[in-house]
């Protein structure tokens, strides 16, 4: 049910202050949609809508929108698309060494396609032999939507279709730990961006409607963790505040286009920021300390806003002419 303005900005004062927060589940994907879609051109915006309006939810995604409202509502809750349909049983899990595996032909495609969320980008801390990524993945399949989106004659199904997976993928690309694969002797075959490394000591978010996580208490996985910096649920209206209340990205960083920098830059935050004390080598668990989990709040919200702002550069390149 929606809370007035006043609550919600209580809660992202919340979020943001000295309790730990919760950033790319549901949650932190629509907060990542809010900051882009304020940042998008009249034509953009146009443009958008219109392909929403084919993909198969859309109802669903409107659903409590004010009155003229449901462009920007719509938008935020296409950003969950991609995550929503792991559990939709239209959809099937597919390997990703099948050859319809890089495919984009639009909404006959139900395969989950897991493996387009992330990039395994090996490093090892302790000298175990690397093995490159595997694809297609994060890297192959961000600029292969992007020029199909932008393509004069592609057709608008298909465009849809890459919309949803560009407003999730984008934000994938800004969470480090969808971005690497820590290799050591305990995971010689990578630790699958922290979700082989077990965490403990961190506590719960603040602001979190879904019953998946809230009973169950904090992430007991890196990875999870992570994911989850921002708030844990579908609640439009807090992620909204959540997004007004980011930092401004610097111009120069959002102004970037090109992902394969988004996706180096994840592997040294990664590398510079994550596995860093108390996170050890080896599967843990670590115990998670408070001032690791603020420089981690602050690292993802940082990241979501760097997000949004190189969400809406790349919508407005393509839809925005």
């Amino acid at each position: 049910m929606w809370m007035n303005r006043c609550r919600w900005l209580a809660v992202a004062a919340v979020l943001l202050g000295a309790a730990p927060a919760r950033a790319w589940d549901d949650f932190g994907h629509m907060v990542v949609g809010a900051a882009a879609f304020s940042r998008l051109t009249p034509r953009a915006r146009q443009n958008v809508a219109r392909l929403l309006k084919i993909n198969p939810r859309y109802a669903n995604w409107v659903v409590g929108a004010r009155p003229g409202d449901e462009d920007r509502m719509a938008f935020m809750r296409a950003a969950t698309w991609a995550d929503a349909i792991k559990a939709d049983p239209r959809y099937t899990n597919d390997p990703q060494t099948a050859p319809t595996a890089g495919q984009n032909i639009g909404y006959g495609d139900l395969s989950r396609h897991a493996y387009w969320h992330f990039i395994d980008q090996p490093f090892s801390p302790d000298r175990t032999p690397l093995a490159p990524a595997a694809a297609p993945n994060l890297a192959t399949q961000i600029p292969l939507l992007r020029a199909a989106l932008a393509e004069r004659d592609a057709g608008d199904d298909v465009k849809s279709y890459d919309l949803v997976w560009l407003l999730h993928l984008v934000a994938d690309a800004h969470q480090p730990l969808h971005c690497v694969s820590r290799v050591d002797a305990a995971d010689p075959q990578g630790d699958r961006g922290g979700n082989a490394v077990r965490i403990m000591g961190n506590t719960p978010p603040p602001l979190c409607d879904d019953p998946r996580y809230c009973p169950f208490g904090p992430p007991d996985q890196l990875h999870a963790f992570y994911d989850d910096l921002l708030g844990a649920g579908y609640a439009v209206g807090p992620a909204e505040e959540v997004a007004r209340l980011l930092p401004r990205p610097d111009p120069k960083l959002a102004a970037i286009t090109d992902e394969t920098v988004w996706i180096r830059e994840g592997l040294e935050l990664a590398r510079k920021s994550v596995y860093v004390l108390p996170i050890g080598v080896g599967d843990g668990p670590f115990a998670i300390t408070a001032d690791y989990q603020k420089a981690a709040t602050e690292l993802a919200r940082r990241q979501a806003a760097l997000a949004g702002a190189r969400l809406a550069n790349v919508l407005n390149q393509a839809l925005g002419k």
